[in-house]
């Protein structure tokens, strides 16, 4: 099978989640189906997958979420000479017109309407990109042959909002990466974990706020925050300051050395998000025996289980704050909980399934 696939977004390093979806999925898919041909679409010819020998390169230095994207990129995917191709996020040009398969990671757009970058702009600006990402969403969508979707809450929400698409759309799951150990963040202090991006649905505001009591129920703990130093996370950091926090530690954007020492060191994970399709970071931290205190929104309680994880309400301040407690206060008994539900997840979420699943999305394109 000749498989094209708009890998501009690929590495951990870009755009947090989706980046290291398309690696790792892609990575585990040429180990596994060297018999493809992989047509990849990069910003550069230096990227992770660029030494298998049946990977092809093809250089199309276009920001997504641009104008030259919709201009452009079509000019370059007409060229490929490919059975399907592989869209990893919802942003298809609307002149694309080939048999394709698009991954759905979530329906942000369709329930905040200021989600993402949208809201740093202009009342004009912010409507303008309103109105042209939901397009390009339903676009994505409508003309997909196929919907990969990371789980069966993103499923059902898809087909909630585009019911025509019910037959098209394949859950193919996520993996938990493995983080080597290349570099290290140590701390000589106990500290809660976030990692992960600052846009208004994570809900760091209510973070700041909640740790305005948890720093003086708990003087020695220190509140940890890694994650990209963008417009959001400024307004985080500012926020804190004109609280008043103290022992507040904002770490930017780390490797994924640094990443692993920071989840094995931390006393528990913190993921206060109102809006997921999956939860990456407290999965992985999971994975690697912290406990994880996290909002109940879905699909969370769906991924992550019970074990080494205490809930709270989605919103709640008072909610996160007893959870935090019922966590740090129990401490090795939370501990030993994660490390057992930890071995069960990685077992259960492999890359390895997850680019099976979505082998068998392009099949089904193929069929349609």
């Amino acid at each position: 099978m000749k498989i094209g696939v708009d890998a501009r977004m690929m590495g951990a390093g870009n755009t947090r989640g989706i980046g290291r979806y398309i690696e790792e999925l892609f990575r585990a898919m040429i180990v596994n189906h060297p018999e493809n041909e992989y047509f990849f679409i990069t910003r550069s010819l230096d990227h992770a997958l660029k030494d298998h020998a049946c990977v092809k390169t093809i250089v199309a230095d276009i920001p997504w979420y641009s104008t030259k994207e919709q201009l452009y990129l079509p000019k370059v995917l007409n060229k490929l000479d490919v059975d399907v191709m592989h869209f990893p996020h919802w942003n298809v040009p609307l002149t694309y017109r080939k048999p394709y398969v698009v991954t759905i990671h979530d329906l942000l757009l369709r329930h905040q309407k200021d989600s993402s970058k949208t809201s740093t702009r202009s009342v004009f600006h912010r409507l303008a990109k309103r109105v042209g990402y939901r397009a390009v969403l339903r676009h994505a969508i409508i003309g997909a042959k196929a919907i990969s979707v990371p789980t069966q809450f993103v499923a059902d929400d898809v087909e909630f909002f585009y019911p025509s698409k019910k037959r098209k759309i394949i859950v193919t799951g996520e993996g938990v990466s493995e983080l080597h150990n290349d570099g290290s963040r140590d701390f000589d202090f106990e500290y809660l974990l976030y990692v992960g991006s600052s846009y208004p649905h994570k809900r760091l505001d209510l973070l700041m706020e909640v740790w305005k009591e948890l720093s003086q129920s708990y003087p020695d703990m220190h509140l940890v925050i890694a994650g990209e130093t963008d417009v959001f996370m400024q307004r985080i950091k500012l926020m804190s300051e004109s609280m008043n926090l103290m022992r507040i530690h904002f770490e930017g954007r780390v490797s994924d050395g640094e990443l692993r020492s920071l989840y094995e060191n931390a006393t528990a994970f913190v993921f206060p998000s109102e809006f997921e399709g999956f939860g990456l970071p407290p999965l992985e931290a999971l994975a690697l025996g912290t406990p994880v205190i996290s909002s109940d929104s879905r699909p969370l309680p769906d991924v992550l289980g019970t074990g080494g994880v205490v809930y709270f309400k989605s919103g709640s301040g008072d909610g996160m704050i007893d959870a935090v407690k019922a966590v740090v206060d129990n401490s090795d008994s939370m501990r030993n909980q994660a490390k057992i539900s930890g071995e069960v997840l990685k077992e259960k979420y492999t890359w390895r399934n997850a680019s099976e699943h979505t082998l068998e999305a392009y099949n089904l394109a193929l069929k349609n």
